[in-house]
């Protein structure tokens, strides 16, 4: 069973948000990076998802991140690679080769555009936290069906949004603290 998006989490992002006096506003572009990268934004409530090809991932990730509001913080958020037994039965040297490639490259996309700050994390340093039922209640559940990767890219984003963005956890009923 999953989880409904609920539909009060948007009127909670924008309640928290003109609490905030409009400047806890935070846009995330989350990559899980690969020989098929899965991108998501999440930034004003809003949330889009994409599977693209390796060739276009860092023009995605670029125009995503200049998008938006202009006084948003911008979160650049990256699955790290972690070399372990799982990665090396399911993936190829050449993929693995790719994978490393663009995580320095869009590491140092990120680093190279003012004012975005670049997290990197490990799929299980996210994945116990960022549940079926808790995407479902942001409304990134649907939206990344049969995208894997794009799913895992949610994953991320969602995990920032809310421990690096101070944005409210969908399953919370709480609201976002100050920065």
């Amino acid at each position: 069973m999953t989880a409904a998006y609920t539909p009060d989490f948007q009127a909670r992002l924008d309640r928290d948000h003109a609490a905030l006096g409009g400047h806890g506003s935070v846009r995330v572009v989350a990559v899980d990076p690969g020989p098929i990268p899965g991108v998501v934004v999440l930034s004003g409530g809003q949330r889009s998802t994409f599977q693209c090809d390796p060739d276009s991932v860092l023009w995605l990730v670029r125009t995503l991140l200049a998008a938006g509001f202009a006084d948003a913080r911008r979160i650049l958020a990256v699955e790290r690679f972690v070399v372990g037994m799982r990665s090396a039965h399911s993936s190829t040297p050449k993929a693995g080769a790719v994978t490393r490639d663009m995580i320095g490259a869009l590491t140092e996309l990120g680093r190279s555009l003012p004012d975005v700050s670049v997290v990197l994390r490990s799929a299980s340093e996210v994945m116990t936290w960022a549940s079926d039922k808790r995407l479902g209640a942001a409304g990134l559940l649907v939206p990344t069906r049969g995208m894997p990767h794009a799913r895992s890219a949610a994953r991320h984003a969602l995990f920032s949004a809310v421990k690096d963005g101070n944005q409210p956890d969908p399953l919370s009923t709480a609201k976002v603290r100050a920065p």
